[in-house]
């Protein structure tokens, strides 16, 4: 169940830290347009070209003023890759793009990486066989 819920979430990507215009209400289809022209360095013509589905701001407005993320989910998933192999330009930037999914696939992704991290510094690292969710380091077992 999990496995589909991913695949039909494959032609989505995240961005942050895209600016939220207050007052002048601008649709968040062509915010991230300017976002691709002005950061990711795309001429307007090819950006005029890429489809979405969908485009739209996650969760309730902040207080302290941090732009929500905006999630995309394109018509083509060519579209996509294409967006997606930009992210070396927002190195060092306030910005940042990452695949789109399932809260539990992000949490055994970062399990994953402190298994990969543990053992380059040389400590015992590994799932269990009883409940392959649960990382053990050396032993003891990591929360998240």
């Amino acid at each position: 169940m999990l496995y589909t819920e991913v695949y039909q979430w494959c032609e989505n990507l995240c961005f942050y830290g895209i600016e939220e215009k207050t007052g002048a209400k601008k649709d968040t289809h062509s915010v991230l347009q300017e976002f691709f022209v002005r950061v990711l360095e795309i001429r307007p013509g090819e950006v005029q070209k890429i489809g979405f589905q969908r485009v739209h701001r996650v969760g309730k407005t902040n207080v302290d003023g941090k732009p929500r993320a905006i999630i995309v989910r394109f018509l083509r998933y060519q579209d996509r890759e294409f967006i997606f192999s930009k992210t070396s330009l927002l190195k060092d930037s306030q910005f940042g793009i990452s695949a789109d999914s399932p809260k539990e696939i992000a949490k055994r992704c970062t399990e994953q990486f402190k298994l990969i991290e543990a053992g380059k510094s040389g400590k015992l690292a590994f799932f269990s066989r009883a409940e392959p969710d649960k990382l053990y380091i050396d032993r003891v077992l990591v929360l998240l």
